[in-house]
């Protein structure tokens, strides 16, 4: 049984948060990076290369926000890893499929194994009047043996708990003002070897805010690299989901409160202008996000956190299912859901269950 994600508090100035976290997470960054290194490898990108291509991104967080530039600086020491090596794994997406523009053009295809599903209902669909936020995360396998919880309290603003690959600032989870954010990937023709504010660094910032108004402005106003969905919610009441391009944001709206989303591109207006590269890797996408989507509208005004348990475990499909199980892509990959997390933002509830194909023990994670 794969245990339960360690979670680590940190706090104070962006420097001593960063220190602390990478003291105390200094085996999973060290892991992080083996899996790393082999991965980029398998992509054509040796960890030098790599070194060097997260130069710029460097230079763009710094720019971006000095503040978490410093806890990046802050992490690197306390794990006793190089900087360039902290800033490539919160880069590690758009590093990992730098090269998949010639793989597009020569193949029609891009090999990756990245693949999740994400949903928000709000009160009104809920049992209780609950505003309930999950997600499936679909990546490598090994990445379960390197996801942690970071609580943390910064010197001013709301308390923060998000679940990360270690080393990265934020990936899912929500803040005790009740802002709650999930992502999944797209990929377009419009992706792939560009520099711009890696996704950890974004969602970071997100979480950072108290509002929806204001995190919404985060995403619009971001200069971003690759193309994702972000799935904001607020437990005031309301979700909404912003499809994001290096170019352009396109957003989508609950249908009776629920809002489900997957790996491709969903609004007509981005159907239009864009080549949705992913969706013919994984067209499995496409049933993935209406079994949940199907399940949860048939149950309207009596979703309970055991109704999102039960959408999120559907194996139709398998492997190719919501709760997907490891399977071989091309290109040298393979894929999994690392970990179902679910988020109860009207409690300030956390709960994941690591490795879901193999148990589905979920741990609950809250804030101080």
């Amino acid at each position: 049984m794969t245990a339960a994600f360690p979670m680590y508090d940190i706090e104070g100035p962006a420097r001593q948060r960063g220190r602390q976290y990478g003291e105390q997470a200094g085996e999973q960054i060290a892991r992080a990076v083996a899996i790393y290194r082999e991965n980029f490898a398998v992509k054509g990108i040796e960890w030098g290369e790599a070194m060097t291509l997260s130069q710029p991104f460097a230079e763009l967080i710094a720019a971006y926000d000095a503040e978490l530039f410093e806890e990046i600086e802050g992490i690197a020491a306390g794990a006793q890893q190089p900087l360039q090596t902290i800033v490539a794994l919160n880069a590690r997406t758009e590093l990992v499929f730098w090269k998949e523009k010639q793989r597009l053009d020569d193949t029609g295809l891009c090999e990756l194994p990245e693949e999740c599903t994400s949903l928000a209902v709000q009160p009104e669909a809920c049992a209780g009047g609950h505003m309930l936020h999950a997600q499936n995360w679909d990546w490598l396998p090994q990445a379960a043996q390197i996801g942690i919880v970071l609580r943390i309290r910064a010197a001013a603003g709301a308390e923060i708990l998000t679940f990360v690959e270690a080393g990265q600032l934020a990936r899912h989870g929500l803040n005790s003002a009740g802002l709650a954010l999930t992502a999944t990937g797209l990929h377009s023709d419009r992706d792939y070897g560009r520099v711009g504010v890696p996704s950890p660094v974004l969602r970071r910032r997100v979480l950072s805010c108290t509002q929806l108004g204001p995190a919404l402005r985060e995403i619009m106003a971001s200069r971003n690299a690759f193309s994702h969905s972000l799935t904001l919610s607020h437990s005031g009441g309301r979700a909404i989901c912003l499809e994001t391009t290096p170019e352009e944001v396109f957003w989508l709206q609950p249908q009776r409160g629920i809002i489900v989303h997957a790996n491709h591109f969903k609004h007509p207006q981005a159907l239009a202008q864009l080549t949705d590269v992913g969706v013919r890797r994984y067209p499995e996408s496409l049933y993935r996000d209406a079994i949940v989507a199907d399940y949860l509208h048939a149950r309207h005004g009596h979703i309970s956190v055991d109704t999102v348990k039960a959408a999120l475990a559907d194996e139709f499909g398998r492997p190719d299912s919501v709760c997907r199980h490891p399977a071989p892509r091309p290109g040298g990959t393979s894929s999994a859901t690392v970990a179902t997390l679910i988020m109860d933002t009207t409690q300030g509830k956390l709960w994941i269950a690591p490795s879901p194909y193999q148990n589905r023990q979920f741990s609950e994670y809250g804030f101080s």
